[in-house]
């Protein structure tokens, strides 16, 4: 994604808590698909129309700059729906920062 992108960028520093929430709609619902290294699930619940997960990042996620979640929901008609959010992963400490 380029400088030029008017998509929005999820930033998370490693060691932070973050949320992705998912619509529940009838008979849908949401499951985190093929866990990648660089984040931790610590849970997740639904509120409302909506299944929240949290996770962690973590130091791993830092190193490899992000980390790609991806979701995969069945509807009752059988259709399988996929979603994936990148969430890039800074360090705890900046290192632009003076004294690092």
């Amino acid at each position: 994604m380029g400088r030029e992108s008017i998509e929005p960028v999820l930033w998370a520093v490693a060691g932070c808590l973050f949320e992705v929430s998912l619509p529940e709609r009838a008979g849908t619902s949401w499951h985190w698909a093929d866990p990648p290294p660089g984040v931790t699930l610590l849970g997740e619940s639904v509120r409302g129309d909506q299944r929240h997960f949290r996770f962690r990042a973590e130091a791993e996620g830092a190193a490899r700059g992000e980390v790609a979640l991806r979701f995969r929901a069945r509807t009752t008609e059988r259709a399988v729906l996929l979603r994936s959010v990148v969430v890039h992963v800074a360090p705890e400490q900046d290192p632009t920062e003076p004294g690092t």
